[in-house]
């Protein structure tokens, strides 16, 4: 996976659950190419790995969800202004209201059409995008984490610390060790 993990939030609407179904399948696919690539190298995160993906299965078996067609929703150039919004404002604090009024809708329809269109909701769409942004500056620098964290809109290393295990399923450390070993682009310093 050339050493970056996936977290961009998907924006299919074809289908009620398809976003999250997407999500769901490309983070088995990860965690498995994970798994295979750290097997011999290191067990225990290979175990990690497969102990997630045993856990994405059963959530998935019992989170059926219905395939009627959705109707609603955010369009495609709505999706991307907010993209490029939060890509330009990354480090600073993002409200949902904001968002609502970047597309002139009100919150509460804006909350409700983004949900339906990306399958998650403001607030877990901008905290994994800010995630991926952090990924990619931890492979580019030897910043410290806790720099990493405020550069990134985070509070404080903690909160970057919960969130990113929440997305990723390891701890920023590890995450850095594991994949700046692998693409040899950045000695670990944390």
């Amino acid at each position: 996976m050339n050493g970056r993990i996936d977290t961009e939030p998907s924006t299919n609407n074809n289908a009620a659950g398809r976003p999250v179904y997407a999500k769901q399948t490309r983070r088995l696919l990860m965690l498995l190419m994970e798994t295979e690539k750290a097997i011999y190298r290191n067990p225990d995160i290979a175990s990690t790995y497969i102990k997630q993906a045993i856990s994405l299965l059963a959530a998935a078996k019992q989170n059926k969800q219905p395939s009627y067609k959705t109707r609603g929703g955010l369009a495609r150039w709505q999706i991307l202004r907010v993209d490029t919004f939060i890509s330009e404002n990354i480090s600073s604090s993002i409200r949902t209201t904001k968002l609502a009024s970047l597309l002139g809708l009100s919150v509460s329809h804006f909350s409700h059409a983004f949900k339906q269109t990306t399958g998650m909701t403001p607030s877990i769409y901008v905290a994994a995008a800010r995630v991926k942004a952090a990924q990619q500056n931890m492979l580019r620098s030897e910043q410290s984490l806790c720099d990493v964290a405020l550069s990134h809109g985070f509070c404080d290393q903690a909160h970057f610390c919960r969130v990113f295990r929440r997305e990723t399923g390891l701890s920023p450390q590890t995450w850095r060790k594991l994949y700046t070993s692998q693409s040899g682009l950045v000695s670990s310093s944390s």
